[in-house]
């Protein structure tokens, strides 16, 4: 049986459930998880600057420089010029402006975690924003360590990063649950012995993190 606990509103067919013992790790996404991006704000700064729908998110994350300043293959300010060239320099200031929206109680679930002597590890497809993203939010110190694809020179689900953020941070791949709202990514981390959660609720990674143990 496969390793996984996946949100009760998960349809049928997905990976089976089970209560694995013995975990003392949280690896958990960022965006999507801990800050949420609302889409809206995107919109809402397109309409500012006569821009297509969907085109500024195509362009800063789909986007060759996108992918590029994800994977460290270019630097932030190569990225910001890259996009400036897509966008607009003012649309693009007027995103990176914009942090996103917090979610106060998987912050609160991850601080228990740890406060009941689990390691939390962000792992996050990013470009070097992240931090930013992080000290915003007050969260610089939330995880034991944060590794950005960026820095790491390795995307999701790239197997590699994984096991490099489990080298570096000093913890077994099959002692921790990993966290993420993106499902592909979750089956990666899975298939590397990781417990896996797919993301979508605070109350449904609580009652898994309860349920493995890694909070009471």
């Amino acid at each position: 049986m496969t390793r996984a606990c996946w949100a009760a509103a998960q349809p049928k067919g997905g990976l089976d459930s089970v209560k694995p013992s013995a975990l003392d790790t949280v690896v958990c996404d960022v965006g999507g998880v801990i800050i949420r991006f609302d889409t809206g704000v995107a919109q809402q700064i397109e309409a500012r600057h006569d821009l297509d729908s969907g085109s500024l998110l195509a362009a800063a994350l789909k986007s060759p420089p996108g992918r590029q300043a994800m994977a460290g293959e270019m630097t932030h300010e190569d990225w910001k010029q890259a996009m400036t060239g897509l966008v607009g320099e003012s649309a693009i200031d007027e995103w990176l402006a914009y942090h996103g929206e917090l979610d106060a109680e998987v912050v609160a679930l991850l601080k228990k975690s740890r406060g009941a002597g689990a390691r939390v590890v962000l792992l996050s497809n990013a470009t070097a924003r992240l931090h930013d993203d992080l000290a915003f939010h007050g969260l610089s110190d939330l995880a034991d360590r944060v590794f950005c694809s960026a820095e790491m020179g390795l995307v999701k689900p790239n197997p590699r990063c994984f096991r490099e953020a489990a080298q570096r941070a000093g913890f077994a791949l099959e002692r921790a649950l990993y966290a993420d709202d993106t499902a592909s990514w979750v089956e990666a981390g899975v298939r590397l012995g990781m417990t896996g959660h797919l993301f979508s609720t605070a109350k449904a990674l609580r009652d898994t993190l309860e349920s493995t143990g890694l909070v009471s």
